[in-house]
């Protein structure tokens, strides 16, 4: 009797140990990591997905993190607060003082899921606080007119940089992805006025652009002129120039022929003179028969230097021609 007890115990406590031993299993999923802390200490590295065993009977504590996941922080309040908010949550005062009421979204991963761990969830309300902290900063190095505006996309890279080393210093284990601005108003008792300045602000721009414009346009247009007045220089330059070449060498070729026969050269001279010029003679001169004109064009060169040749028959018809006709 007492041995059948003693099996049956000693049955009962390898029954009861493989049961403890069996609750040790851990089943990790796809995407996330389990930290284990055995009496307090995380143990390292977290495990990965997959079955893993860890000591029963509370001595390890399994906390699983997903690391895939992308978490979000939301601060400020851009609507009217509520009844169990501050009359002031969600203001920030600008550098030129002005209070603007904002919201704001923090997006970021698990980077360390131990040291995230560590923080035993307390690190999402740092993140907050830190968050509205630096953008209460970045809103103070600027004026209203930019925070409404321009700079909302710098306000939001500068707060995610300084939120980012932050974390890092205090090892949070985080990774911030993003911050965005999702509301950035004025208080409602002066959104009126806010949004009269906005338009006056967007007609004055409207304004400036239109000019600057004009100012491109007129400026290409005069540069073009520019271009085309310059063109038609070098154009007509080249043109007077060639043509001044050609006349040259035409001259100094007259000259040469003038040197090997200076007569000749001269009475052909004459004779092209004559035709270039009757050839512009609009009207008819009849001359009886016997009579004769005078047609020399060389009244400037001295008789006994007017090249003279053996009397021919077509040389005395020059002089004394019968009919002398231009054209039209």
């Amino acid at each position: 009797m007492a041995r059948r007890r003693a099996i049956v115990a000693i049955g009962g406590m390898t029954l009861a140990a493989a049961a403890l031993a069996a609750s040790g299993w851990c089943m990790v999923g796809p995407g996330e990591v389990a930290v284990v802390r055995r009496f307090g200490r995380a143990l390292s590295p977290a495990w990965g997905p997959g079955l893993h065993w860890s000591l029963p009977a509370g001595i390890d504590h399994v906390e699983r993190i997903r690391t895939d996941a992308v978490r979000r922080i939301t601060i400020g309040q851009a609507g009217t607060p509520t009844p169990d908010q501050e009359p002031s949550a969600g203001e920030l005062m600008t550098g030129d003082r002005n209070l603007l009421r904002f919201e704001a979204t923090v997006q970021y991963r698990v980077g360390d899921p131990i040291d995230h761990a560590l923080w035993a969830g307390r690190g999402n309300q740092w993140l907050g606080r830190a968050a509205e902290s630096r953008l209460a900063g970045a809103l103070a190095r600027r004026e209203v007119d930019a925070v409404l505006r321009s700079d909302r996309g710098r306000i939001a890279q500068e707060v995610r940089d300084e939120l980012q080393a932050a974390a890092d210093s205090l090892r949070l284990g985080v990774r911030i992805l993003g911050v965005s601005l999702t509301d950035v108003r004025p208080p409602v008792e002066v959104a009126a006025d806010f949004a009269e300045a906005q338009s006056a602000e967007s007609r004055r721009d409207d304004r400036i652009n239109r000019a600057r414009t004009y100012e491109a346009v007129e400026q290409t247009t005069a540069l073009a002129r520019g271009t085309s007045i310059r063109e038609s220089a070098r154009a007509e330059s080249t043109r007077i120039l060639v043509a001044a070449r050609a006349e040259a060498d035409q001259f100094l070729a007259l000259l040469g022929e003038f040197r090997r026969s200076p007569a000749l050269s001269l009475r052909r001279r004459y004779i092209e003179s004559a035709q270039e010029l009757l050839g512009r003679v609009r009207r008819k001169l009849v001359l009886p028969p016997g009579q004769s004109v005078d047609l020399t064009i060389l009244g400037a060169i001295a008789p006994a230097r007017v090249p003279t040749a053996a009397p021919r028959p077509d040389d005395r018809d020059v002089p004394r021609a019968s009919t002398v006709r231009g054209a039209r």
